[in-house]
């Protein structure tokens, strides 16, 4: 039975965004495959004791190193004059880390590094590597900063090029490698002098039975749920609100956009009104999720597989997309409503608030699309298959 250590950049629990859904997840899967389980994360507070409640019938050790903002922007800052290290690997980097895996390397099989903000720390080891790219980031970054102004251009643009510079580099160092989407998989080999293999492992979505939208007639009550710290999250709320939202309010004065997430940014926050309600961190997304009558997802940049679009449909949601948010899903006859343009997301939206009887086929066309496409079992047919081959 392998020995392998899962390296973290963020706490894998609480589970309240994509990081951890995606982190907390390897480490089920490899856990149910037979691996010996190390888990290894960086955080900004001691959260060890939780975490363990969270994730430890499923791991054998779970090691915490806590990395203070103050010090992660002070490694930034010397990042920016000293290497040519991605911003972000700058800020979660840490000596001690680096030493303890140095040291500790040698009783584990394999090394696996969620996200390439932990592929510092295996460069150079001999034992298996393995690199879950998650995202393209630099496509996400590249994207990014062709939409800001001033000093977030900036930092976008910086490390736009030093994660594509960086992704390039460890294509090679590692053994093998994963990512959650074919999008981001074509823009990363795309970018790349000598191609190598990549694996495209998907998010699960788990189909609970007794949770389902209430699909009521009577309700105007849109929902966005998301980080709301984060760029396209704020770009896309932001979008909506501007282009979209106010002839929807013309047609439908009892309308309400609910904009559901964690730390809302000043951006966000002056987004609300009384028809838009930024809630902020909320305990349980479906206390908002089964009142919604329509999901919005009106993604303008970004990379990845938009969790919160396969989340909404394995309850029967109603979902609205743009092509930007419907990146990196399957295409077929369950999938959301996909709005090209502004109007076009207005006449799809007001479509289906004018009928209800669609809002439920679509939802119940949603629930059978994640059972086929995204299946437990399925996402790890392909996991075992990468992590249990030779080659």
């Amino acid at each position: 039975m392998k020995k392998v250590l899962i390296l973290s950049s963020k706490s894998p629990y609480p589970v309240h965004d994509g990081a951890a859904i995606r982190t907390f997840q390897s480490i089920c899967l490899l856990s149910e495959m037979g691996f010996k389980v190390d888990v290894l994360y960086l955080s900004e507070n001691n959260n060890l004791e939780e975490v363990k409640e969270g994730i430890g019938s499923y791991c054998e050790n779970i090691y915490n190193f806590v990395i203070t903002k103050k010090q992660s922007y002070l490694k930034v800052l010397f990042g920016l004059m000293l290497n040519v290290l991605p911003l972000q690997v700058n800020y979660f980097y840490s000596r001690k880390v680096r030493s303890w895996i140095r040291k500790n390397a040698c009783k584990y099989d394999m090394i696996y590094c969620n996200n390439i903000r932990t592929a510092i720390y295996a460069r150079g080891l001999k034992i298996e590597k393995v690199i879950d790219y998650v995202d393209a980031y630099s496509m996400n970054y590249q994207q990014a900063r062709d939409k800001l102004k001033g000093l977030w251009h900036w930092i976008y643009t910086i490390d736009y090029s030093r994660c594509n510079a960086f992704e390039q580099k460890i294509l090679h160092e590692f053994d093998k490698r994963l990512i959650i989407s074919d999008v981001d998989k074509e823009y990363i080999l795309s970018q790349a002098k000598e191609a190598a293999p990549i694996s495209v492992v998907e998010n699960f979505t788990p189909i609970v039975d007794s949770k389902r939208v209430a699909y009521n007639d009577a309700s105007y009550n849109l929902l966005f749920v998301g980080a709301m710290n984060y760029e396209p999250n704020v770009t896309a709320v932001s979008y909506f609100c501007k282009w979209v939202l106010p002839t929807l309010i013309e047609r439908y004065p009892q309308i309400k956009f609910y904009i559901v997430g964690k730390t809302p940014n000043p951006e966000v926050k002056a987004l609300a009104n009384d028809h838009v309600i930024v809630t902020g961190y909320v305990n349980d997304v479906w206390d908002y999720l089964k009142e919604a009558t329509i999901v919005v997802t009106p993604m303008q940049s970004g990379s990845g597989l938009q969790n919160k679009i396969l989340q909404a449909m394995a309850v029967g949601a109603c979902v609205v997309t743009t092509p930007k948010g419907y990146e990196g899903l399957v295409t077929d006859e369950g999938q959301p409503y996909i709005a090209k343009n502004s109007k076009d997301m207005i006449q799809t939206i007001s479509y289906l608030l004018d009928n209800p009887e669609e809002r439920k086929r679509s939802g119940e066309r949603a629930i059978q699309y994640v059972k086929r496409h995204y299946d437990k079992d399925i996402i790890k047919g392909k996991l075992s298959e990468l992590l249990l081959s030779d080659n």
